[in-house]
């Protein structure tokens, strides 16, 4: 299953969160807790995904990432 987005008429997918690969969240373990959300989106969306992304607000960037993670914490997988 994979999550979906629509911000001003593009689409972002993500796997849905409880999907990342166990690899991914091993990388991310050792970054800051302001980088990893960013090191996860930068593994998981293509460029063209990611300059959606960059046109959001900091709320609509927050309603993204609440929507995507369901408000949880990237270190509760």
């Amino acid at each position: 299953m994979a999550y979906t987005y629509t911000h001003n008429g593009k689409k972002i997918s993500l796997p849905d969160f409880k999907e990342i690969p166990v690899g991914l969240v091993r990388k991310v373990r050792k970054e800051s807790e302001s980088d990893q959300p960013w090191f996860i989106l930068e593994e998981l969306l293509d460029a063209k995904q990611l300059a959606v992304v960059d046109t959001m607000t900091i709320p609509e960037f927050a309603q993204f990432m609440n929507g995507w993670t369901q408000g949880a914490n990237l270190g509760e997988f």
